[in-house]
């Protein structure tokens, strides 16, 4: 063989090998047809089954920046593309809230040792706190909780607990004393101050089912205080740079110290207009040999924004030292049934879906939901075969201009041209 003959078989083989490749990563990366709007995707590696089983898979922070603000397009396929239906769900420790019907049957006060309030509770359903209803507004007190069939023998519920407001500093505090649930018919609250009666006006009997709570830290953001803050507050300011996960809690890291200061949460959007969202108080103080501590301010329901505001009202006092804040997001996790000798796919990006309609949710129960076997996602690929989405016209709005242009061009020629021709035939004429 000779050398030209030997270049020629190399350049060959050399050619074959990358169009293997090329071809390889396109089979690789390049979606159905059907789902060619799609612009990325996630490999779902489950161990194999051989039977019908659920698996829930948790959706990645990245996803977040990829796709649309509710995750409406997201989408499970199986490796022939075809649509697998799947529920999303979270644990966000959401509180069910139960109001039940009370009677206040004693108000009275022990010089030295505290106010006393019975609570007769109707009917016979179980309950864990109630609300003290008082016309004080600047006050804390601690209060103690006995309950009791036959109010005669009574059994401790709450040995310690604290109720505060403090309205001239703009902080409201917490007037609901949570206690170990019980049915009992009747409740004793003591409010334990010698020196003065307690004005108590009424009470709320209430039961609170707590669902199960995920938190975890967004790691990569970044929170820096605001150097030019005024003395009587403290801010801090977060960039997430772009719309990621839900925030859905700011919890507190403060050194060991005394306080109760108000928080209040704002977002943006563009950094310039900010919505406040959710206020709060943060807390600990000690009475006795009890330390009572909050630290964390929830956001209902989440919040997907760009920017985030913390501000600690100081009022008067110095400014809380050394402390620091960090966003807590509730993960999203998504369930579907695995089939056996199935894989399947997640993708994402397409702006113009809408929010898919599946019965899964509906068919599955809380107990088969805990018990669903847990899969991960690999690293994120482009579809090769995206085509996007959106109408020519906002696709090429270069081209559109430029019509226009010509267009105003064209007429503003033919006017040019009409007054000319009207000028000469006038001249003409004279």
């Amino acid at each position: 063989m000779t050398s030209l003959q030997r270049g020629l078989h190399t350049l060959a083989v050399a050619g074959m090998a990358l169009a293997l490749t090329a071809t390889t990563v396109l089979a690789f990366s390049a979606l159905p047809g059907a789902w060619k709007n799609w612009r990325y995707s996630r490999a779902i590696d489950l161990a194999p089954t051989d039977r019908p089983r659920l698996v829930e898979i948790t959706v990645a922070d990245p996803i977040y920046l990829r796709s649309k603000p509710a995750l409406d397009d997201l989408r499970i396929i199986d490796a022939q593309g075809n649509e697998t239906p799947y529920s999303i769900f979270s644990l966000d420790g959401a509180t069910k809230l139960e109001r039940l019907g009370a009677t206040v049957h004693e108000r009275s006060f022990t010089p030295g040792a505290f106010t006393q309030t019975v609570i007769e509770v109707k009917g016979d359903r179980f309950h864990n706190s109630l609300e003290i209803e008082t016309s004080e507004q600047n006050f804390i007190e601690w209060v103690t909780v006995d309950a009791s069939d036959d109010a005669h023998t009574w059994r401790i519920v709450q040995d310690r607990a604290p109720i505060f407001r403090f309205n001239k500093d703009g902080r409201e505090g917490t007037r609901v004393v949570r206690y170990s649930e019980n049915n009992a018919r009747f409740l004793r609250v003591r409010i334990l101050d010698g020196e003065k009666q307690f004005p108590v006006a009424g009470a709320v009997v209430l039961h609170q089912a707590v669902g199960a709570e995920e938190r975890v830290p967004l790691e990569s953001v970044q929170i820096r205080p605001d150097a030019h803050r005024a003395h009587r507050r403290s801010t801090w300011d977060a960039d997430l740079g772009g719309t990621g996960p839900s925030v859905t809690e700011v919890i507190f890291d403060v050194p060991p110290m005394e306080f109760i200061r108000s928080v209040n949460l704002s977002a943006s959007n563009d950094g310039k207009t900010w919505r406040t969202l959710a206020s709060g108080q943060i807390y600990r103080f000690h009475q006795g040999d009890k330390v009572q501590e909050q630290l964390k301010v929830p956001i209902s329901y989440g919040e997907q924004s760009r920017y985030w505001r913390i501000t600690v009202e100081n009022g008067n006092d110095a400014p809380l030292p050394n402390a620091a804040v960090r966003l807590y997001t509730t993960p999203r996790h998504l369930l579907f049934e695995q089939q056996p000798g199935q894989r399947y796919t997640l993708i994402y990006g397409q702006e113009r879906s809408q929010a898919p309609q599946y019965d899964l949710a509906q068919r599955v129960n809380q107990n088969q939901q805990e018990r669903a076997i847990p899969g991960q996602l690999d690293s994120e690929e482009t579809n090769s075969a995206w085509v996007d989405p959106r109408p020519w016209t906002e696709t090429h709005e270069i081209f559109l201009w430029a019509a226009l242009i010509v267009a105003v061009l064209l007429i503003g020629f033919t006017a040019i041209q009409s007054l000319r021709r009207a000028a000469t035939s006038s001249a003409g004429a004279q």
